[in-house]
């Protein structure tokens, strides 16, 4: 493997005009998320420069709600620099896959933005391009990323060509479009603008052009019609025209008030994007790696209970060269690929090599019923289909109610190598994703039954309030679960345990 300074390096995760951002490992085992410049750009001593003073405003700004720089090397024949390996989506990215942040994840998510701010201009800095892609929900909290433009507060000196604005036009601050002096309030007028895009999925000034948009920021008022009445007390004050009448960080905490502890601070969309990075991640590790000589211990960020992946999952990810994951801790984010076009490239993954588990034609509903576990007063099936054979695939069903209005329904479909385009288990595992809707569905990967697990939350009542796709090799499950009974905050035991019977009957035959 490649080496930069002392880390070996993974995979590359993304790459632009200014360099290129790869997963690494240092001597401890610790990953690492390294940026290193382009060769070409490394002999511009003007970018040289801009890039030592990212190193060393990063090596400044310590706290929990940035990303710890591991070490650095500016004057490297190609520059570099790595820090701490956090995954998460930008809020950028989260917004675009699940809409506007409730109320609750808005007050954290400013808390830890004011936090980071603290942590910033206690170190003397100015962070000047605060916004939505610049802003990681991580696991445990917020991360802000890029001090590509920082500055010491009170230093003028341009590093672009005169009238260069630096900085991202819809959440720059009234003097900074100005090209006035810039101070640490003008990252506070950046945070409120940021909020107004987390609470309404659209920034505070949305004018059609640059100029008009520059002229909106420094006499305009901001549109918070969409804002929540308990979130305007907070943001308001931060886009005040005049940088005197804006909160400092402290100031803007005492607004927020406390926040409650959480170990799920996100919403479940992002949760999954997360998870999805994680599995992703972990894939790409032991690919480069290798089962035998991967290190033992997962990213610091992924709990215990995440940090074993299943092989056929694994397999699927590692036949992509290189995948880029979201929100990195250094540099711009990068764009995760969807795990649904990752696995088109099943025919290089060990699926390939599966020998398929399940026969060919499964046993129908009245083979296995009185082996699948459903609660004791639905009673017999009331309904049952299979074996049928359609499209390559064999499935049977069953189907449960009550006088009461619940119902249940189980599914099980197998694939068979030789009836369709590749092995059983590809075609199961095409199948499976198809069932994927990035931001929605929630993937279980520790099911102990089966080889994977989807979650599909309800959209409306007309959704069962529990339903779960489960794969285990060539045999993809479908479990639905709703009524009066099951609330979708509890049904997910009654599912799984009946999914896993699934599994086991059919296995069984």
């Amino acid at each position: 493997m490649e080496q930069i300074g002392p880390f070996r390096t993974v995979s590359v995760l993304g790459q632009g005009g200014m360099g290129r951002v790869v997963l690494g490992v240092a001597p401890d085992g610790r990953y690492v998320a390294v940026k290193q410049v382009h060769a070409e750009l490394a002999e511009d001593e003007g970018f040289r420069a801009r890039f030592r003073r990212e190193v060393d405003a990063s090596r400044r700004v310590a706290g929990g709600y940035t990303a710890a720089v591991i070490d650095a090397d500016p004057d490297a024949e190609t520059p570099w620099l790595a820090s701490q390996f956090v995954p998460g989506p930008s809020l950028s990215q989260a917004l675009e896959a699940a809409g506007p942040l409730p109320e609750e994840a808005v007050r954290r998510l400013a808390a830890g933005l004011a936090h980071a701010l603290t942590d910033v201009h206690r170190a003397g800095l100015i962070h000047r391009d605060l916004k939505p892609s610049n802003v990681l929900l991580a696991e445990d909290g917020v991360r802000v990323i890029d001090f590509g433009i920082v500055r010491a507060v009170g230093d003028q000196t341009r590093i672009t060509h005169t009238g260069a604005l630096m900085g991202s036009p819809a959440f720059m601050s009234p003097e900074q479009v100005q090209g006035k002096e810039l101070t640490p309030a003008g990252d506070v007028f950046s945070l409120g603008a940021t909020l107004v895009m987390a609470c309404t999925g659209k920034p505070p000034f949305a004018a059609g052009s640059v100029p008009r948009l520059f002229h909106d920021i420094a006499y305009g008022e901001p549109d918070l019609s969409a804002v929540p009445p308990g979130l305007r007390g907070i943001i308001e004050p931060c886009l005040a025209k005049d940088p005197a009448d804006r909160p400092t960080p402290q100031e803007l905490l005492e607004l927020i008030g406390p926040v409650e502890p959480s170990a799920r601070p996100w919403p479940e969309a992002v949760n999954t994007l997360i998870h999805d990075q994680l599995v992703v991640t972990g894939a790409l590790l032991r690919q480069a790696t290798g089962p035998e000589t991967a290190p033992e211990t997962a990213p610091a960020a992924v709990p215990v209970w995440r940090r074993r992946w299943p092989r056929p999952v694994i397999a699927a990810v590692a036949g992509v060269a290189a995948v880029a994951i979201v929100g990195l801790t250094v540099g711009r984010p990068y764009v995760v690929e969807e795990y649904r076009e990752i696995v088109t490239e099943l025919r290089t993954t060990g699926l390939a090599k599966q020998q398929d588990k399940y026969r060919t034609t499964p046993p129908s509903c009245g083979e296995v019923s009185d082996k699948l576990r459903v609660p004791s007063d639905l009673g017999p099936p009331s309904g049952g289909t299979g074996p049928v054979e359609k499209y390559g695939s064999t499935y049977s069903r069953c189907s449960w109610s009550n006088r009461t209005g619940d119902a249940i329904e189980a599914e099980w479909k197998v694939f068979s190598t030789g009836k369709g385009e590749g092995t059983g288990a590809e075609q199961a595992k095409k199948y499976h994703e198809v069932m994927w809707e990035r931001g929605r569905t929630r993937r279980d990967l520790d099911l102990g039954f089966a080889d994977e697990g989807m979650w599909r939350p309800p959209k409306d009542n007309e959704d069962p309030s529990c339903l779960l796709y489960v794969r285990d090799v060539n045999m993809a499950v479908r479990v639905a679960v709703t009524g009066p009974h099951y609330p979708s905050d509890g049904c997910e035991a009654v599912t799984r345990d009946l999914a896993a019977s699934v599994v086991k009957s059919v296995g069984s035959r």
